[in-house]
């Protein structure tokens, strides 16, 4: 069995992704493991070790590629192991078996923002391509600069910006590493605004390339929820403008 963990921080495109990859004859997507033990949905039961929803995972493969994926970022499957380090994950996942790594990363944190807040409000996380249209009004949302809730976890938007970048970075320098002290393959680095925002069907051929699989047609079931220009989703525009234009983030505004 090819074991790919597949590592990113939400709302980068990784539901359509997954979709499309678990129809392929020989890839078992099991999308995000970890998540259905978070407190929101958990509540305050023990969370089972690391080890064995790793080894849950891999006894439940039933194609010869089996994908998971982990969110990494501190407020999220991190949480879950605070003790835990970069490298106490990698150690982990790779004693289970995985040895081929996928990162996904979404440069716009602004957007990536916008897209969690919404799904946090409305409970749709993702969207079929069948699915009725809502209205631009409906979709609108008012951002809190001082104070954002995301997984267990409340900082500013501008903290939130900088714990994008860092903990991104961060990762990917510990699992390039990582893959080059093990002997293996190097991680396959997927942009959402290259490879999934264009056309989900780009990201899904590198992934088959690298994993060394024919292309089989697949089918996009999932559509972007919003995708009107910022200024038009963000009733408070001009003060997330205002907050951004003097930062290195300034360039989020525009894209």
């Amino acid at each position: 069995m090819i074991a790919l963990a597949t590592w990113h921080q939400g709302r980068c495109g990784s539901s359509v992704l997954g979709s499309m990859l678990n129809q392929h004859s020989q890839i078992q997507a099991q999308n995000e493991i970890f998540s259905r033990y978070m407190p929101r949905r958990w509540g305050d039961r023990p969370v089972p070790p690391m080890n064995e929803v790793l080894a849950a995972a891999t006894r439940e493969a039933s194609k010869p590629v089996l994908n998971i994926e982990i969110k990494f970022l501190s407020a999220q499957n991190f949480a879950l192991y605070p003790q835990a380090t970069f490298q106490d994950w990698f150690m982990a996942v790779g004693g289970n078996g995985f040895e081929r790594h996928l990162l996904i990363h979404r440069r716009n944190g602004l957007r990536r923002m916008v897209s969690h807040l919404m799904a946090q409000r409305t409970g749709v996380y993702v969207q079929q391509r069948d699915a009725a249209a809502t209205t631009l009004a409906d979709r609108q949302i008012t951002i809190e600069p001082a104070a954002i809730r995301e997984g267990v976890e409340t900082h500013s938007l501008l903290g939130w910006l900088e714990r994008y970048d860092h903990t991104h970075q961060e990762l990917r320098n510990g699992l390039q590493g990582w893959c080059e002290a093990q002997k293996h393959p190097p991680p396959l680095e997927l942009i959402y605004e290259d490879a999934i925002e264009p056309s989900p069907q780009l990201a899904y051929g590198q992934v088959c390339e690298a994993l060394g699989l024919e292309l089989e047609p697949v089918q996009e079931r999932l559509k972007r929820i919003n995708p009107e220009p910022l200024e038009q989703l963000i009733s408070n525009w001009g003060e997330i403008a205002a907050l951004l234009a003097p930062t290195r983030f300034a360039w989020m505004l525009a894209a």
